[in-house]
């Protein structure tokens, strides 16, 4: 096993509350309990692996064989049906475990020689041969550490666990003070500063929202960006658009670029934005944002939104969805709206759960252009392309970039998503009920395969996914 990949293992907040809740319940007095989560594992860099849970499992107390504040055995019938309904080809299992007392627990020389044989077994029991993870918590679950075996069940490297909503990398260089520039947002805290600038933001969309958006996040302290936009700058943008020049539409500007400039206006160096001037359906593009720590996809098209959504669930990555719209009513009085959608991370409701995104919309955008034309025909495509103005795309985006920031500083809880919709003339802001958003069955997000199975030994009767 290779030594010089930072490897760590995020498990999202609210999945985490929930998988201590079940271990705590899950004893009748005050034995040491057993979870398991079965992970993917994504290699983020040459120098970062990352794990993350596509589903769990905590075995009630009938599950085992024996169940003591001294040691653990679960009945051979259920462990067997577990790894056979869960362990799904391509993913590896994480063991946790607890041990009596408070503070951070150590491994005994019982987990040890266990779990290696149980890395030895599991490799050479299944094709793709999974690897083991193991972690030790506290009787209270509060305090813990994590190790990664080898498949030969003779070697271990430790795992860093995150159980927040960012996983930052912690050999990446972070400032030590607040630099000048940032003074006057202390009272956030040193830690809030820092953690900006590790963020990796991938913005999807670098026109009138998402310009606008980068101008705001960057001077929040964001310094590393991963841009995604096919489109050049055009005449008609420039109403809406900080910066743009008439001599950049001239020049043929990518919009990519463009934003480039805007950030390094800001830093003229310590700052890294990688600029891909293809659609976010492009593979290149997919690499690009499964690395980032958050997606945000601020585009007019719901093809881009799906493949964003997809990204965000396929690599358990935030999202947050940037958008407005401009209607007339009869009387020729304009409606405007601007939304910020933030789904929960993990899964629960999506993008589409919150008919943020229309899939026929999005299959007809990704057809050839003789089909989209042939749609317009039949009425299925309005002909006029959406209006815009700088005021509304600039509430937007600087509200989403507030809600980010509370993100990051933890004093806007998003655990179970937020949907905020602004409606002018009216001034008035909307905050969906989000528990009317949650969709067990929804073929992208829903919660099988995603949230929790309390198991019991009665195989017939179980919760099983």
């Amino acid at each position: 096993m290779k030594n010089s990949a930072a490897i760590s293992l995020h498990i999202p907040p609210r999945m985490w509350s929930e998988f201590q809740k079940n271990m705590l319940n899950s004893r009748m007095f005050n034995e040491e309990v057993i979870g398991f989560l079965f992970c993917q594992r994504h290699q983020v860099s040459k120098y970062q692996v990352r794990y993350f849970p596509k589903t769990w499992v905590v075995p009630s107390p009938d599950c085992y064989e024996h169940q003591s504040a001294s040691g653990l055995v679960l009945k051979q019938h259920f462990h067997s049906y577990l790894l056979e309904y869960h362990l799904q080809p391509g993913l590896d299992i994480v063991h946790i475990h607890t041990h009596a007392g408070r503070g951070i627990p150590d491994f005994s020389y019982v987990d040890d020689r266990y779990e290696s044989e149980y890395a030895r077994f599991i490799a050479a029991s299944f094709s793709k041969k999974p690897r083991l993870i193991s972690g030790v918590f506290d009787e209270g679950l509060q305090s813990g550490k994590f190790r990664v075996w080898d498949r030969k069940g003779q070697k271990f490297e430790h795992v860093n666990f995150c159980n927040s909503l960012f996983e930052l990398s912690n050999y990446q260089n972070a400032m030590n003070n607040t630099d000048l520039m940032f003074a006057r947002q202390k009272i956030f805290g040193s830690a809030n500063q820092k953690i900006l600038h590790q963020l990796k933001v991938g913005l999807i969309g670098c026109g009138g929202i998402g310009s606008i958006f980068a101008e705001l996040l960057g001077r929040l302290g964001v310094k590393n960006w991963v841009l995604i936009d096919p489109d050049k700058l055009e005449t008609v943008n420039l109403n809406r658009m900080p910066g743009a020049t008439q001599e950049m539409v001239e020049q043929q500007w990518y919009k990519v670029h463009y934003v480039k400039h805007l950030i390094k206006k800001i830093y003229h160096e310590g700052s890294c934005v990688k600029t891909i001037a293809t659609a976010v359906e492009t593979e290149l593009s997919k690499q690009e944002i499964a690395t980032c720590d958050l997606i945000v996809v601020a585009t007019d098209n719901h093809l881009s939104r799906k493949t964003a959504q997809e990204l965000a669930l396929q690599y358990m990555r935030p999202l947050v969805c940037l958008g407005t719209y401009i209607d007339v009513k009869l009387d020729n009085t304009p409606r405007m709206y601007c939304r910020v959608t933030v789904p929960p991370l993990g899964g629960g409701w999506c993008l589409m759960c919150g008919n943020i995104i229309n899939l026929q919309r999005a299959a007809l955008e990704s057809a050839p252009l003789e089909i989209n034309n042939m749609a317009a025909g039949a009425g299925y495509l309005e002909g006029v392309n959406n209006p815009a103005v700088f005021w509304l795309n600039s509430i937007c985006a600087s509200t989403g970039v507030g809600v980010i920031h509370g993100m990051v500083s933890g004093f806007l809880n998003v655990d179970s998503g937020i949907d905020w919709i602004y409606e002018f003339p009216g001034n008035d802001w909307r905050k969906t009920n989000t528990e009317y958003l949650q969709t067990d069955d929804c073929y992208f997000c829903g919660v099988k395969g995603l949230d929790e199975v309390v198991a019991n030994s009665d195989f017939e009767n179980s919760n099983f996914i």
